[in-house]
């Protein structure tokens, strides 16, 4: 009887210790020819879409073959990309470089311009006339500006955008040098450090121009001393701009109907904001300009 106990037990474990060692064979073979290779795959494959192209094609040739041309396809995708992405850098640069060389020749066609405008205006003695070409040549020296920061500061401008802080203050010594006669008015510039679109830029800049000399022509009467202060700043996506003097000030509704405030309107309505003109005899003179910022971004887009 024992002995037939022993012989039934064999006879059941010796299968059972089979079929486990067959396992632990499947499991061992699955990992070392199978399982080592998809991980090391699902790694080349993360490395490559972080931008690392240089994978070990020599590595993969010790396994599996469908294993091996999977890494192969993986490795001739990379190069692909790699040459492609090559190509879109140099692209990139010769559109940068060409934009920025536009930028800087744009600027000096307007710096050209403006000093012929300076130029005719010394041979004109109509005081109406010489104002009215000032006035012109303020206008074209903010643009200049606008192209001058965009070829300067190349990494805003990559982007489409201008440093409104550095327009701004380079503007005022526009401005400044071009009503140097008035030096009894004090122009301030506040604006922090931030980039608006170029799109936004354009009228930003032009509806201060007029603003700033429409403070100096009207605000300050037989060479009167005084301040003017332009203002930039955005708060919960509202940006505003204010140009404020404490000249002699004057009835609103005539701005309203000249060719200054006209201009003024037609900017504000191309940000999509709203221009406040606040004025009274004595009290100075506030220009006030509020928009949205996502508007001028849409538009920029």
């Amino acid at each position: 009887m024992a002995t037939a106990v022993n012989q039934v037990r064999i006879s059941l474990l010796l299968p059972i210790a089979a079929l486990l060692v067959a396992c632990l064979a499947i499991w061992f073979g699955t990992t070392r020819l199978v399982l080592r290779w998809l991980e090391s795959l699902r790694t080349l494959a993360s490395q490559f879409a972080n931008g690392d192209f240089a994978g070990d094609v020599e590595k993969y040739e010790r396994a599996p073959r469908e294993l091996g041309l999977l890494s192969a396809d993986l490795h001739s995708m990379a190069r692909a990309i790699e040459t492609r992405d090559h190509e879109l850098q140099v692209a990139l640069d010769a559109k940068t470089a060409l934009t920025h060389d536009i930028h800087h020749r744009v600027k000096n066609n307007l710096q050209i311009v403006s000093s012929l405008l300076n130029l005719q205006a010394g041979k004109i003695s109509d005081p109406a006339a010489r104002e009215a070409l000032s006035q012109t040549r303020a206008r074209i020296g903010g643009l200049a500006q606008i192209h001058r920061l965009l070829y300067e500061e190349s990494h805003d401008s990559d982007h489409g955008n201008v440093n409104i802080a550095s327009l701004l203050n380079a503007l005022c010594v526009q401005l400044r040098a071009l009503h140097r006669g008035q030096g009894r008015v004090q122009l301030n510039c506040d604006a922090e450090s931030q980039t608006v679109p170029i799109n936004n830029a354009v009228p930003l800049t032009l509806l201060a121009v007029e603003a700033v000399t429409n403070a100096y022509r009207h605000g300050f009467p037989d060479d009167n001393g005084g301040a003017i202060a332009v203002h930039f700043d955005i708060v919960d996506e509202q940006a505003t701009l204010a140009v404020a003097d404490d000249g002699v000030g004057f009835d609103p509704l005539k701005i309203t109907t000249s060719m200054g405030g006209q201009l003024m309107e037609a900017f504000a309505q191309q940000l999509g904001g709203q221009l406040h003109i606040d004025s009274s005899p004595g009290q100075g003179t506030t220009v006030r300009l509020t928009y949205p910022l996502f508007h001028a971004h849409r538009e920029a887009e």
